[in-house]
Parts: structure tokens; sequence; C-alpha cells
């Protein structure tokens, strides 16, 4: 408990300097959550005998937030398919069939599900009050998480009895439910406040996706887990686990958060 409270004590204020300072400290930070979780995703992969190309796949996915950061997201996503094309060529050179699509399927989902994902952080610097914008969406994460867990825990799925209990036994769609609405409830405070936007309508679908969003991030990790019989995928953060552990919603909501400000509001 104490190394729980101490990483978070130390961390908070960390990710919100950065969040605030952006440039090479988000570079960075981005560089090395992308580096930390997919060597973890890698590693949990080969736990049921599936092996990636781990090191291509790590420099690969390293190389990407430097390139959307540098050269943008266009020659990114150029980047990946050239990654592609080069595992698959090994492959082909190695004259290698057997677990083909699993090994290869494994390494690109690494690199997208991660890398790709989690590096649209960068963009964030590109819209009108940008860091604004990325520490709401850090709290909406929070908020919905702690939400989530204390509605979960009150209700104990009176409504409805399944929950998630095959990828998550502790997860029900009543925690959801609620995790969405003081999800939704919060952002329009901090709206309030901090005047981010006149468009309410945009803050109340930014709201509903991120806490709906952050809540399948948090769900997809705990599958992989569960695929992989793995209960956290690493132990380098104590307590709180691994990398993936604690910036999986995360990793699934920066994209979404990104594309509908830039619908919506920029």
């Amino acid at each position: 408990m104490i190394n729980r409270i101490l990483i978070a004590l130390l961390g908070i204020p960390a990710l919100m300097f950065i969040y605030y300072s952006g440039g090479i400290y988000l570079l960075a930070l981005t560089n090395i959550i992308v580096g930390i979780g997919l060597f973890e995703f890698y590693r949990m992969s080969e736990a049921i005998g599936i092996k990636p190309y781990k090191n291509i796949g790590l420099v690969a996915g390293v190389l990407l937030p430097n390139i959307i950061y540098f050269k943008g997201i266009e020659t990114g996503v150029g980047a990946l398919i050239i990654f592609l094309i080069l595992i698959l060529g090994i492959r082909v050179i190695n004259n290698q069939v057997e677990n083909t699509s699993k090994d290869i399927g494994t390494t690109l989902l690494g690199v997208v599900y991660i890398s790709l994902m989690f590096s649209h952080i960068l963009l964030f610097q590109n819209l009108e009050n940008g860091w604004k914008w990325l520490i709401a969406t850090q709290i909406m994460v929070w908020l919905c998480d702690s939400a989530a867990y204390f509605v979960g825990m009150a209700t104990g799925r009176k409504f409805f009895k399944e929950g998630f209990s095959a990828i998550s036994p502790k997860k029900s769609k009543e925690g959801a439910i609620g995790g969405i609405v003081f999800t939704i409830i919060g952002i329009l405070l901090i709206n309030r406040f901090f005047n981010l936007s006149d468009n309410n309508f945009a803050i109340v679908i930014l709201g509903f996706f991120v806490s709906l969003v952050a809540q399948i991030g948090d769900l997809a990790e705990s599958m992989f887990k569960r695929e992989f019989k793995i209960k956290d995928s690493s132990r380098i953060l104590g307590e709180h686990g691994g990398i993936l552990d604690r910036f999986d919603s995360m990793i699934f909501v920066i994209p979404m958060a990104y594309y509908i400000l830039k619908i919506f509001v920029d």
C-alpha cells in the first residue's frame, strides 16, 4: 500500500508537468511508455508459445512516435506499412509457414495497439489548448475508473447478472454505466470552470466516448492477460503492476479523444 501511494504521489505531478510542458518531454514519455509496454506485451504473448518478432517490433514501435513527432501521422502510417512488409519478407526469406499469422499478427498488433494508438498523444500539441485537453482527458479516465469501481461495488450486479465475468470477474455493467454518467458530469464541470469549449454537445460526446473507450481499453488488456494466463503485465510499478496495467485505458482513449476534438472543437 505504501508503495502504491508513493508512486501515485510522485507519478501524478510528474505526469501533469509533462502534459503541460509537451514538446520533447512528452516525446520522451511516449517513448518510455511504448518501449516498456511493447516489451510487456511481447513477453506475455511468449508465455503461451507465440513467437513475435520482439526485437524488430520494439525498434519499430519506439521509432514510430519519433516519426510521428517529427514528420506527422501520415508518414507514421507509411512507416507502419513498411514494417509489415519487412516482417512478412523475413518470413518468406526464411521459408517459414507454421504459425505465420499468429507470430506476425501478434508482432503487428503490439505496434498498432501500443505504439500507433498511444503516439496520438503527441498530436494534442497541434490542438488549441492541447495541454488542457490532454490533462482533462487524463482526469476523465481516472474519474471513470473510480466511478465504475465504486458504483459496481455499491450495486453488486443487481440488474445485469452476467457482467464481464469471462474477462474480468469484478467488472459489472452497472459499474460501466456509472463510469459513463460520472465522467460526463465531470467533464461538464471541468469545462464550466476552465472554459475549454462553448460547444456543450461536443463536451458531452467527448465525455461519453472517453468513458466508454476507457473501459474497453481496460477490459481489452484484461482479455489479453487472461488469454496469456498472466495476472499483471509486469511488476515494474510494484503494486500498480506494469505500464500496460496503468496506461491500458489511455492507450485507447488518446486517439479517440484526439479525433473527437479535431472534428467538433478544433
